[in-house]
């Protein structure tokens, strides 16, 4: 057989091999990596960074044409850090008497040695040119992301592959090994406006998941195999298309694994507002066409407020220069529900984003990305009514028509953020069956001290992390009563088990995916904490993909990756 004909074949071979189940698509033959990732989140984007810097060869796969995930894609550009202290009495807020005050968790969080240092010197560069009271870091998320993390991208382009536009379809398995995961990269055709994102994602999503082309994409079918994989996706997708042992929605008691897949935290589409110099009547139309908003739209918690509107125009405020609001501000809109008032803004609370675990497992044979379209429709439909209504609640002096929908600052012809806000997905179980619990976050109090400054000291501590848990409950759920309190937590560890699956040896998950109980996830799923479990996913991914070892025998080497992870972000707190 000529050389020619022999390399036909194996072309031809490989191609059949990754089309299975795909019948007649274009495709491409099986490309290697040291490092797969299934992104869209921030941590996806740390662990590539992370990986690609210790050397491994990375291919990141990212939903849509931004990195960064909710910094940028999701719309959350007001950065959440700890804002809390713990006093004698155990709770968050407490009195104004210094003397009352056990711990200042704000101030640990906030110290620039307790912060990873790529992360931590981009904020405080960009600052906080929105003059927003909810963060120290309120910003437009494009030029946070060509300022500083395509460039890092950039320099790391030799070991890193960035695939954007692109989602996961199917994984392989072999035993307990993860062999390749099959993806979908769609390419807009010429003609459709704002890259594709000019239909609402409800719409598009069974686009993007399907093989074939369509009217609107083309479509490249790739299929990577690797020496590890990253589950660092926004909708768990990669344990979901697994047999991984993994959790859903909130349990019964914290810790076990027995709950409701049904109930967990409300989905938000963020979206931006202009305030305009003259008022316009060009306001694109909202498409409530298939129903309107589900529940009361109002100030909800601030309903009592006099200056409720000018409160919440300022709270994700990412451009502006006087501390009213004011011609030329950019109003990033995340405003909350309140259960107490049953109104509120563009959160949406009257259903779960994710099928059930049931309706999850029959969708694998032609994954969809496991979401609820009915719920992710309602959530849009939310944003663009909440628009509508805060405008026209705009108090005496502003006319409402100076109010504008300006989804170019968030790269959508529709207006509101190219991915919905989650603030909670499948997670992994890790080695050894470990949960990260609420109780590892806290410390209890004896006779008004702490005993110790800090959450469960884990051997095998591998990154750092500092909210209150966190919840923003669904309508009609039931929750247990461990999930009802806003609890403070003290600043915490987050162990290298977690950030493991027990089904999969060379499986690692990072971000909201760790392994983790549904209250602890409403702790860790900020920004910076983020980051910081990105980064230690991505240096242990590395390290493991040359060595050719699990990550269970990673768990027993934690002395050494600590000292490697150490490189790139903190993994002891510093305590003033």
């Amino acid at each position: 057989m000529n050389s020619r004909l022999l390399k036909s074949v194996i072309t031809a071979v490989a191609i059949s091999f990754s089309t299975v189940g795909f019948g007649g698509e274009k495709n491409d033959a099986a490309q290697h990596y040291d490092v797969v990732i299934a992104g869209g989140s921030t941590a996806a984007l740390a662990a590539a960074f992370a990986a690609a810097e210790e050397g491994a060869s990375v291919v990141l796969l990212e939903p849509t044409d931004w990195i960064g995930g909710q910094l940028t894609s999701s719309a959350v550009p007001a950065v959440d850090e700890a804002w809390h202290k713990i006093h004698a009495d155990g709770s968050g807020h407490g009195s104004s008497d210094p003397g009352d005050v056990l711990l200042n968790v704000a101030a640990v969080a906030r110290d620039p040695r307790n912060m990873t240092p790529f992360f931590r010197d981009a904020l405080l560069a960009t600052g906080n040119p929105g003059r927003g009271w909810v963060s120290r870091f309120c910003f437009e998320p494009r030029p946070f992301m060509e300022r500083f993390l395509l460039p890092r991208e950039r320099e790391l382009a030799d070991r890193l592959t960035v695939l954007r536009d692109t989602v996961v379809k199917r994984v392989e398995t072999k035993g307990n090994r993860i062999t390749a995961i099959v993806a979908i990269e769609r390419t807009p055709r010429a003609g459709v406006a704002h890259g594709g994102y000019d239909q609402l994602p409800s719409a598009d999503l069974a686009d993007w998941y399907a093989a074939e082309d369509s009217e609107r994409f083309t479509k490249t079918v790739h299929r990577f195999t690797g020496a590890l994989f990253i589950d660092a996706t926004e909708w768990g997708e990669v344990l979901a298309l697994t047999d991984a042992p993994m959790l859903q929605g909130v349990e019964t008691v914290d810790g076990e694994i027995d709950g409701d897949d049904t109930c967990g935290q409300s989905t938000t589409f963020d979206f931006v507002q202009r305030f305009l110099a003259e008022p316009t009547t060009d306001h694109p139309a909202p498409p409530l066409e298939n129903g309107k908003p589900v529940g009361n739209l109002g100030y909800g918690a601030y309903r009592d407020k006099a200056d409720a509107w000018a409160r919440i125009w300022t709270y994700r405020r990412i451009k502006g220069s006087a501390a009213a609001p004011s011609i030329g501000d950019l109003c990033l809109q995340n405003w909350g529900y309140d259960i107490r008032s049953a109104e509120g803004g563009n959160d949406y609370p009257f259903g779960y984003l994710f099928l059930s675990r049931a309706l999850t497992s029959a969708q694998r044979d032609d994954w969809r990305g496991g979401i609820d379209l009915l719920v992710m429709a309602a959530a849009e439909r939310r944003a663009l009514a909440w628009h509508e209504w805060f405008r026209h609640a705009a108090p005496q002096g502003i006319d409402p028509d100076q109010i504008q929908l300006d989804g170019s600052v968030l790269g959508t012809g529709h207006g509101i953020a190219k991915l919905p806000y989650i603030r909670d997905t499948r997670r992994s179980i890790g080695v050894g069956g470990f949960l990260l619990k609420f109780e590892d976050l806290i410390a209890p109090i004896e006779e008004g001290k702490l005993p110790r400054r800090t959450g469960t000291e884990f051997p095998d501590r591998i990154a750092l992390g500092a909210y209150p848990a966190d919840i923003h409950p669904l309508v009609g759920c039931e929750y247990p009563d461990h999930v009802h309190v806003n609890h403070p937590t003290m600043p915490f560890y987050i162990p290298l088990r977690a950030l493991t699956n027990e089904g999969y040896t060379n499986l690692m998950v990072a971000g909201k995916t760790m392994a983790q109980t549904f209250v602890a996830n409403s702790a860790t799923r900020l920004h910076p904490i983020e980051w910081s479990s990105g980064t230690a996913a991505g240096v242990i991914a590395a390290d493991l993909a040359a060595s050719g070892s699990t990550t269970a025998a990673a768990c027993d080497d934690y002395e050494r990756l600590r000292k490697k992870v150490a490189k790139h972000t903190p993994v002891d707190w510093v305590i003033d």
